[in-house]
Order: C-alpha cells, then sequence, then structure tokens
C-alpha cells in the first residue's frame, strides 16, 4: 500500500533547475498535450461598454564515509573556498557578529548553522514524439547553501533561516546556467506540512526557480525522522517511517520498499548511524526508484536497554541513485547523487547573512506571503502573479506562459496566459465579442456557451469571464476564458482547458489564478517620485485588496 508525503514531488528538484530551458527545445513532456486552441484574441477595434458592474477585486567527491568524517572534524578556518569544498566542517568556529533582529530571544530556542553540499551527475531525458526514441542529455550540478537555522518554540515543525549561500550550477551538454538566491529571499521561514517542508518569505513570495534551488532531498527539517524513539543496541535495525522516507527523499508516496537504519558504533558519547534502502515509489504522477546508501552520525547517551538517539544529527553523507520517468511537467532523469550535511550550534545569529542582506538589494517583493504560492514576472514584463504552486509552467518566453495544473500527481488542467495588444481606448472587450472569438477559437469543438459575466476589480482592472463546454477527441471538455484590461488599456487573456470529469477537482482554481494577476499599469505610465520608482522598479506580489473574479 502507497504511503502519501505532502511533497511538492520533485526529488533532486534542482537537477531539474534549468534542464528544460538548457535542453533547447526538442525536449517535450510524458504525454501529448491536452487541447488547447490558440489564445482567444478581441479584434482591435472594440466598442466602448459600460463601466458599471459589481466590485470585485565543480573535484570528484569523496566516499560518504570520509565525508561524512571530514565534517565532524573542527576547521577553523574562515576562508570560504575551503567551506565550500568542506561543507562538513565546524560552522560553528566560523559565526559571528551581534544577533540580528531577527534572533530569538528564548535561551532555550538553538540556533544551527548548516552546510550542505550536493553534487550530481547522469543524465535527462524526455519522448521525443511517438516511435521516436527519447532525447537524452548528460546532466551534472554542483549546488552548496549554507544558512543559520533558528527554531521559533514549536519543535521541529517551524524555523527561520538565513542564507549566506544557496547555488546551484547546471550543466546539460555544453550550456552552463548559474542559479543564486537573491539578497532579498535570504531570510524565510520554513513550516512542515505532514512531510514536506515549506519555505515561505514573510512579506513577499518565491519564485519557482528559487524554490526549486531550496529543495534538496535529507532537508534538516527532518532528519531527526531517520532516529529511534526508544533505546537501542549496537548492531540494533529499525526502518524510517514511510511517510517520513517519502519526506527525507521529496517524492509524493513510497509503494515498496524501504529506508532502513542501523546503530554502527558508538565512540565519546558519538553514535554513528548506517542508511541504506531500495524504494519504489512516485513523484509527480510517475514511477521513480531510488537507491540509498550513507551514514550519519548523533549525539548518543546511555539509557536503560541501550543508548538513546535523538539529541540532533550533525552530519550526514549519502549517496542517491534515482530513475525518474518524464512527468507532464518534467522530463525524466537516471542520476546518482552525492550528497553532504553538518550542522553545528551556534549562538549567534548570522552577522554575514545580514551583512548581504543589505548589499545590493535590488527588488523587494511586496505582500504578506504564504507557503504553497509562487510568485512569476512575464518575461517581457507585461504582468506579474502569484499563483498556487500546483500549477507548473511547461513553456514561458514572449508568446506566453503555459502552466499544468498538477494535483497529487495527476494531470487536471493547462492554461495560457497571454498578452494582448494594448487597447487602443480603456474599455474591455464585451461578453458578446469574447463569445464570438471564443466560438470561432474553438471551431467544431464548441457545444454551447455555460456561463458568462463582467466585473470590476478594487485595482480598477475589468474583467470578462465566458465558459464554453465541448467535445475533443471524443470527451466532454470545459474551456474558461478571462480577459483583463486595465484603466490604461494593458490586456491578458487567461485560458484553462479542462475535461469535465475533473472540474470538481479543478474547483475555483481559475478564478484564483486570475486574481493574483497584477498588470503593469502604473510601471508603464512610469513612476512620479523616487519612492514609486523604488516601489516599482523591484519584483511586487500584491494583489488586489478586494480580488474576486466574477
Amino acid at each position: 500500500m502507497a504511503v502519501t508525503s505532502m511533497s511538492r514531488g520533485r526529488s533532486l528538484a534542482v537537477v531539474l533547475l534549468t534542464a528544460a530551458s538548457l535542453a533547447g527545445g526538442p525536449l517535450a513532456w510524458a504525454d501529448e498535450e491536452p487541447v488547447v486552441d490558440s489564445p482567444v484574441t478581441v479584434d482591435e477595434t472594440i466598442d466602448e461598454v459600460p463601466k458599471d458592474g459589481p466590485d470585485v477585486g565543480d573535484e570528484p567527491p569523496a566516499e560518504p564515509q570520509a565525508e561524512a568524517a571530514q565534517a565532524a572534524q573542527d576547521s577553523g578556518d574562515p576562508d570560504e573556498s575551503a567551506d565550500a569544498e568542506n561543507p562538513g566542517a565546524d560552522a560553528a568556529t566560523e559565526a559571528s557578529g551581534e544577533p540580528s533582529d531577527a534572533t530569538v530571544s528564548d535561551a532555550s530556542v538553538q540556533s544551527h548553522r548548516v552546510r550542505i553540499k550536493l553534487d550530481v551527475t547522469g543524465e535527462i531525458f524526455a519522448p521525443a514524439g511517438r516511435d521516436v526514441p527519447p532525447v537524452r542529455r548528460p546532466i551534472a550540478v554542483d549546488a552548496r547553501f549554507d544558512f543559520v537555522q533558528t527554531g521559533t518554540g514549536e519543535p521541529s515543525r517551524n524555523v527561520t533561516r538565513r542564507y549566506r549561500d544557496a547555488a546551484a550550477d547546471v550543466r546539460v551538454d555544453d550550456a552552463v546556467r548559474a542559479a543564486r538566491l537573491p539578497n532579498d529571499a535570504r531570510e524565510m521561514r520554513v513550516s512542515l506540512e505532514g512531510a514536506t517542508p515549506m519555505p515561505s518569505l514573510e512579506t513577499g513570495f518565491l519564485t519557482r526557480e528559487e524554490l526549486d534551488l531550496l529543495e534538496t532531498p535529507f532537508d534538516p527539517l527532518l532528519l531527526d525522522q531517520l532516529l529511534p524513539v526508544e533505546p537501542v543496541a549496537i548492531g540494533d535495525s529499525w526502518t524510517v517511517a514511510a511517510d517520513a522516507a517519502a519526506g527525507l527523499l521529496a517524492i509524493d508516496t513510497v509503494e515498496s520498499g524501504g529506508l532502513d537504519a542501523k546503530l554502527i558504533e558508538v565512540v565519546d558519547g558519538r553514535a554513528t548511524v548506517k542508511l541504506s534502502g531500495i524504494i519504489d515509489g512516485a513523484a509527480d504522477g510517475v514511477p521513480t526508484h531510488v537507491v540509498v546508501e550513507g551514514t550519519c552520525a548523533t549525539a548518543a547517551s546511555d539509557a536503560e536497554g541501550g543508548v538513546r538517539l535523538g539529541m540532533g544529527i550533525t552530519n550526514l553523507a549519502v549517496t542517491l541513485q534515482e530513475r525518474r520517468e518524464a512527468s507532464h511537467v518534467a522530463p525524466g532523469f537516471d542520476i546518482e547523487a552525492r550528497l553532504t550535511v553538518a550542522l553545528a550550534t551556534v549562538e549567534r545569529d548570522g552577522a554575514d547573512v545580514a551583512a548581504a542582506e543589505q548589499s545590493g538589494v535590488e527588488s523587494r517583493r511586496r505582500g504578506a506571503g504564504k507557503p504553497g504560492f509562487v510568485w512569476h514576472r512575464d518575461v517581457a514584463g507585461r504582468y506579474e502573479l502569484v499563483h498556487d504552486a500546483r500549477w507548473r509552467a511547461i513553456e514561458d518566453g514572449p508568446d506566453g506562459l503555459v502552466m499544468r495544473f498538477v494535483d497529487r500527481g495527476a494531470l487536471v488542467a493547462q492554461c495560457s496566459i497571454t498578452a494582448l495588444p494594448r487597447a487602443p481606448s480603456q474599455s474591455p472587450p464585451t461578453i458578446a465579442e469574447v463569445e464570438r472569438d471564443l466560438e470561432r477559437s474553438l471551431a467544431g469543438q464548441f457545444s454551447r456557451f455555460e456561463h458568462s459575466s463582467e466585473a470590476t476589480r478594487s485595482d480598477g482592472v475589468r474583467l470578462v469571464r465566458v465558459v464554453a463546454t465541448g467535445r475533443a477527441d471524443g470527451l466532454p471538455f470545459r474551456w474558461i476564458h478571462t480577459v483583463l484590461t486595465d484603466e490604461t488599456g494593458h490586456r491578458l487573456v487567461v485560458s484553462s482547458t479542462l475535461e469535465q470529469s475533473l472540474e470538481k477537482r479543478f474547483g475555483t482554481s481559475d478564478r484564483e489564478l486570475v486574481d493574483g494577476i497584477r498588470l503593469p499599469a502604473e510601471a508603464e505610465s512610469g513612476p512620479e517620485t523616487a519612492e514609486d520608482d523604488r516601489l516599482t522598479s523591484g519584483r511586487q506580489a500584491r494583489l488586489p485588496q478586494e480580488s474576486r473574479t466574477p
């Protein structure tokens, strides 16, 4: 029986961080795309409509055991290049400076310096079409993370993280792309939902690329789940709970197999635990096969019946081999990854991070941050949106954004977001015009209009929403088109396509997607003051004060 984690479904997500864009086009997805017609356009000349309506609003890695041993040593070397090559160095010797504003005053809440190093080699692959061999490309990843993690008083459930470094260099064929966490996203909160760490900003939103960069297997928030609750003796073995294993591997489900642990030795109050396992599971709705080998170290204390573990893992070194099929939203991969994690208790919270935050601040996201939401900005700056993380982009370019809504591995819907030419007047299209163009676009697939409405949001954006039903490939389908027009004539069309049988599962997702869209009216017209320029030049992800689609 499968055990489900609330994982976002991307083990070693950094492998896929830039793979699709570096692949250069031939890579396709696992299935034939659902019926998606060209976006509905509206004639350039449109009749003016009344403005009434309801308000809405980079060296070869050592063996894991050697890495773990080195990670346990105290280096005391402040050289950052050495830090990058030896993420297991004792972080406590380098933590300095006055406590930041984010330091928790409760002495019972500990802070840990965490260093993670991830090296990946292998290949990515994706179907190239029917009766055509899959396209395969070599891939290599060098990723590193360095942050201070502080508890918030609720054990193992919520923490704050302040990053000194979070970066990945991804090579596909001969193309290399570097991903870095921006300065304005270096302090965040991370909460556990089930067995899934969910990072978010306090006053803004992370992009999909940033979320993928931050997701690694064996997240520090989950490491203690490797340890047994009861005392154990040297030589004893235990199996990690299936939901915890899924979370540690960052996959959706464990179908068979498991992750096992064995106490190898205890020396001077330090226990060494061996990890091994073969897991078959699923992620994003497709099979994945993972083999794990490694060790971790933790403090140990004498107890009746053996020794008690669980005072916090200080080092971990694992090798993972994973093969995953291509999914609805990502290519498949066959890779080997070597991961090291080192944690050390610190008393002061990351002055270096604060310095990084104060230098080169380029932008600030605005709005109350929330886990499970993603911020996206159009490549041409024509719009931006905050959307449910279940929407996954498969195409993004000057011609528009295409996303798929994947819920617990199932492909529910697909949508396209396309910027239309700026209207010569401030009037939005009429319902009749949108209906006419939608029917013409659907051609023989159209059956009837199910709903049409128009309204104005609290930010002045006018919405025309039309829902049509029909048949495609012998199946009943539903098409939802919303045209947004702001007071200066900027226009955007959001088109969603789904099978009728998935209507209930899709729910109000299209409305929520539209609610998260912000058109660049004030940016186009230009800021009036220096303060306005500071606010509009950066990344903003603010929702209308009142936002409800009709």
